[in-house]
């Protein structure tokens, strides 16, 4: 018994395995994906309370988020109108803050000018007061001798009209 096998038949077995081979791929494929959403069931039953529980709270939760939304539009705008409101007066206040920040400096500058005056006038009359107490006591001194000679010559003047 000889059998040919034409191309053709050997086209055709090739397909009937690929086919074969794609429908066992194809069944591993739905029973893992069974197995998956078994485990999806089994979370869900197990946290079914939690999930409901959280459905029934997503409104509420979401007219919390507007009403914040509200409010935070409201104090941005309260914000909004303050510094408007504000901004004029605040410049004043920083203009005034440098003139008086102005006048303080010109104020410390003739102070200091004024201290660098007296400090010169101090010395200065200390040093003239310095140099009068040197002048009385060269005087005093010259007062001194002057009256030691004095004394000399009265002496000198004494023995001779004594003599």
């Amino acid at each position: 018994m000889q059998t040919t096998i034409t191309l053709q038949d050997l086209l055709v077995i090739i397909l009937y395995l690929a086919g074969a081979c794609a429908l066992i791929y194809l069944a591993l494929t739905l029973k893992n994906v069974v197995g998956i959403l078994k485990k999806v069931n089994k979370v869900i039953d197990d946290n079914q309370h939690e999930i409901d529980d959280t459905i029934k709270k997503v409104p509420v939760l979401t007219d919390n988020a507007v009403l914040i939304t509200d409010n935070v539009n409201k104090i941005s705008s309260d914000v909004s109108e303050l510094t408007d409101v504000a901004r004029p007066e605040i410049e004043k206040v920083i203009v005034t803050v440098g003139s008086i920040s102005d006048t303080v400096d010109g104020i410390s500058r003739n102070v200091d000018k004024t201290a660098l005056k007296v400090t010169d006038t101090i010395y200065n009359v200390s040093d003239t007061i310095s140099d009068t107490s040197k002048t009385v006591k060269l005087n005093a001194n010259n007062v001194v001798d002057y009256f030691y000679i004095l004394k000399e010559v009265a002496e000198s003047l004494k023995e001779v009209f004594l003599r």
